[in-house]
């Protein structure tokens, strides 16, 4: 029967990537530190470090408050957080419960100024990694959608997916989808009568036997 309080490891990982460090080696690098005390793990596997709705991060903080944690320990700063407003406000509580913060790999001493400092300095950075991504992703979807590339999503009516090869890559493009285009048009065209609903629209549609793609009325 464990005593408590005691070591809280924590680790996550978003997505199974060969340059992404495994949960398993997250969690040895984390023992370590334990010298061979009581722990208990929290995983969240699958999960974002972009805010802090994860199951088992929520746990911890529910147990950090019922007085069971003493110390939490990660891998590495970003695996607990990449978000300046969600470290600031989880400081406050572990500092509020008089719980110590141990980055593995990173050896933040919080007792002191100056390791805060570097540990608040940490936080931005990580944030700011997280950002520059999701801006570099955002970009490059933008790019490719102007070249033409097939980006995912359901296909819109009046369109049909076409294989193609754009700058020496293999894709997918949007072409109209002529039965689907006559439809549209014969929309537009009943919508623009005076005195045309929408409810009027459907169903004139309806009577003349229109399906969705799916083929549902």
């Amino acid at each position: 029967m464990m005593m408590y309080p005691i070591d809280a490891l924590y680790a996550r990982q978003s997505l199974d990537k060969q340059d992404s460090i495994s949960i398993e080696n997250q969690l040895e690098f984390c023992k370590y530190e334990t010298r061979g005390g009581d722990y208990e793990t929290y995983i969240d596997k699958g999960f974002s470090g972009k805010n802090t709705n994860r199951p088992a991060f929520m746990q911890m903080m529910q147990d950090i408050r019922a007085g069971k944690i003493k110390r939490v320990i990660v891998y590495k700063l970003d695996r607990i957080s990449r978000s300046i407003l969600d470290f600031s406000n989880m400081m406050e509580i572990f500092q509020e419960h008089h719980v110590e913060f141990v980055s593995s790999t990173e050896k933040f001493d919080t007792s002191t100024p100056i390791g805060n400092a570097m540990l608040n300095i940490s936080i931005v950075f990580a944030q700011l990694e997280r950002e520059t991504i999701q801006k570099r992703v955002a970009d490059a979807y933008y790019t490719k959608s102007q070249k033409g590339y097939y980006m995912g999503g359901r296909v819109p009516y009046g369109f049909q997916l076409e294989d193609a090869i754009i700058n020496g890559i293999h894709t997918s493009r949007f072409v109209p989808e002529p039965v689907e285009m006559e439809q549209i048009k014969l929309i537009y065209r009943l919508y623009s009568e005076p005195d045309m609903t929408l409810g009027a629209v459907m169903r004139e549609l309806l009577n003349r036997g229109f399906t969705q793609k799916r083929g549902a009325a």
